[in-house]
C-alpha cells in the first residue's frame, strides 16, 4: 500500500470517527426526561423530575439580549379503556420565565408570584431542569387503586413570546426545543381505614373497708399488797359507788373491818 493510499484510509477512518462520536454527543445533548417519580404528601400529589436541556447558540444569543424565555412542564394523567380513547383525568402545567438585563447583568427566574435571582443562565435552566416537589393535585381527586398512566414533557413555549418573536421561531428549527413524552407510573395507595384506639380502662381501687372500731384499753388497777411485796391477788370492783362512801378492803391479820 501506497503512502497516499494509507493517507485516504486514515482520513476516512477519522472521518467515520467524527460522524460517530458527534453523533453520540449529540444524542446525549438532546432534550430529554431523564426520570419522574410521583409521590404522596400528606393529601398532595407532589411530581419531582430530571431534564436534560440545553440551549442552543442562537436561544443563548436571544437571552443574553434581554429576550425572555419561557419554557412548560407538562404533565397528563391518564385512565385506559379499552373500549374507547383514554380519558383525561388531569393537567397540569407550570410554565417558568428566564430573563437577563443586560444594563445590570442580573438573571432572574420567576414563576408565578415566586421570583428567583440568579448569577447566570445556567443557574437559571438549572431551577426548569430540576423540578422538585410541585403540587399537581389532591391525593383525594383520584380512587385509590385505580389504573392510571401518566406522562410529561418540557417544552420551550414560543406562544409567551411577543408576536414578532413568535413568527420567527415558527420558521426556524432552533426555536423548536422540546422533550418527548415520557411516561411514569401512577399509584395511588389505598386509603387505610384507622384501628380505633380503645382508651386504656383505669383500675379502679376498692375503697378501703372503715377501720374497726379500737377498744380503748381497760385501766389498770392497782393490786392490793399485804406489805410483804406479795399482792393478795384482789382488785377493786367495778361498781361505782354508793352515796358516795365506797366499800374497800384494807388489809389486816386475819381479817377485815367494813366501814360505816
Amino acid at each position: 500500500m501506497t503512502a497516499h493510499s494509507l493517507h485516504r484510509v486514515l482520513l476516512l477512518l477519522t472521518l467515520i470517527l467524527t460522524l460517530v462520536i458527534g453523533g453520540q454527543v449529540h444524542a446525549a445533548e438532546s432534550p430529554t426526561v431523564q426520570s419522574v417519580s410521583l409521590s404522596e404528601r400528606g393529601n398532595d400529589l407532589v411530581l419531582s423530575a430530571d431534564v436534560v436541556l440545553n440551549l442552543n447558540s442562537q436561544l443563548e444569543d436571544a437571552a443574553e439580549r434581554g429576550l425572555p424565555l419561557y419554557f412548560t412542564v407538562e404533565v397528563e394523567i391518564t385512565r385506559p379503556r379499552w373500549y374507547w380513547f383514554n380519558e383525561t383525568v388531569l393537567t397540569a402545567t407550570q410554565t417558568w420565565r428566564i430573563v437577563h438585563n443586560p444594563l445590570t447583568h442580573q438573571w432572574r427566574v420567576s414563576s408565578g408570584n415566586l421570583a428567583l435571582p440568579v448569577s447566570s443562565l445556567s443557574e437559571a435552566l438549572s431551577v426548569v431542569r430540576h423540578v422538585r416537589n410541585w403540587r399537581i393535585a389532591d391525593r383525594g381527586s383520584f380512587k385509590p387503586g385505580s389504573n392510571l398512566e401518566g406522562r410529561m414533557r418540557v417544552r420551550f413555549d414560543v406562544s409567551q413570546l411577543s408576536k414578532a418573536f413568535q413568527v420567527n421561531a415558527l420558521n426556524s428549527s432552533d426555536w423548536s426545543l422540546a422533550t418527548p413524552w415520557t411516561e411514569f407510573a401512577v399509584q395511588v395507595n389505598r386509603d387505610q381505614a384507622p384501628v380505633p384506639v380503645q382508651p386504656q380502662q383505669m383500675q379502679q381501687t376498692p375503697p378501703l373497708p372503715p377501720p374497726a372500731p379500737v377498744s380503748p384499753p381497760a385501766p389498770q388497777l392497782p393490786s392490793l399488797s399485804n406489805g410483804t411485796g406479795q399482792g393478795l391477788g384482789l382488785v377493786l370492783p367495778d361498781a361505782p359507788h354508793n352515796g358516795g362512801n365506797g366499800s374497800g378492803l384494807s388489809p389486816s391479820g386475819s381479817g377485815s373491818t367494813e366501814g360505816p
